[in-house]
């Protein structure tokens, strides 16, 4: 049978190793927390659209002449024996990028292709003066026309919102239809440089 001094001494010996083992716990943990930290890094990326120059989409010409810089010339705005409008087209591409929401506006500064040379304001009975045509964007989930109907000589302009930040191209087309004029289908144009600038822009909403 044990003596009362040797279960005291066990039950020392005991607490003292439980106390030891809990204080080496303790010095692990603050050790632990010692020599952690935890760093933040971060960084900022703006609000950017780029557009770059435009080119040729895929040869897409009818009856313009290639891409010159920024400017798209008709070969042959008028018909040899009517002197009306001929037909005409082309695909214009633009490498552009957009890292946000934003939109494209679109505008025809002439709204349509106005005779550029001063005087015979209004043209003659029986011809016309300036030559409408439809320029239609492709741009990410958008497809929208800008009608440059000619009607009156002024700025006309298309904005069309987009929710998402698109890359890729812009497809821009050119139309202009057969006989189409200012005033009457089939009319002859004066004589004359006929001209318009198109505008593309991309910017926040």
């Amino acid at each position: 049978m044990n003596s009362p001094n040797i279960l005291a001494a066990t039950a020392l010996t005991a607490a003292s190793a439980l106390a030891l083992l809990l204080a080496g716990q303790a010095a692990r943990a603050q050790t632990d927390g010692d020599n952690t930290r935890n760093m933040l890094v971060r960084g900022r990326v703006p609000q950017v659209c780029t557009l770059a120059s435009p080119t040729l989409a895929g040869g897409a010409l009818n009856n313009f002449r290639t891409l010159n810089g920024s400017s798209l010339e008709v070969d042959q705005l008028t018909d040899p024996v009517t002197l009306s409008t001929r037909a005409a087209s082309a695909e214009i591409s633009f490498a552009a990028v957009c890292n946000f929401a934003h939109q494209v506006v679109l505008e025809s500064r002439n709204n349509g292709l106005w005779r550029s040379e001063l005087g015979l304001t209004p043209a003659p009975t029986g011809f016309s003066d300036a030559v409408p045509y439809t320029a239609t964007l492709v741009w990410g989930p958008i497809n929208t026309s800008l009608q440059a109907d000619a009607s009156a000589r002024r700025i006309r302009d298309r904005t069309q919102a987009v929710d998402r930040p698109v890359a890729g191209a812009i497809v821009l087309r050119l139309d202009i239809q057969p006989g189409a004029t200012n005033l009457q289908t089939n009319a002859p144009l004066v004589s004359g440089v006929y001209r318009d600038t198109l505008r593309l822009t991309v910017e926040p909403q």
